[in-house]
């Protein structure tokens, strides 16, 4: 079984096919919200999220949707 620990992160790619919606506004509600961390690797940058963050996201995606 994975560990699913605080300090694991899933990445903007997988919070947008979790959260059911575009990377572009897991972006947008990263900004707005002031959630996630860059992580750097392999010449490229990503936005993390952990999965505290994955919940106050989905939160605020649901929330919008209203």
């Amino acid at each position: 079984m994975p560990d699913l620990g605080p300090e694991r992160t899933v990445d903007e790619h997988g919070a947008a096919v979790l959260l059911g919606i575009t990377p572009p506004e897991v972006r947008w509600f990263s900004r707005v919200l002031g959630l996630g961390r860059k992580q750097e690797g392999g010449g490229s940058a990503r936005i993390v999220f952990t999965y505290d963050e994955l919940k106050r996201l989905s939160s605020a995606a649901a929330a919008s949707a209203k």
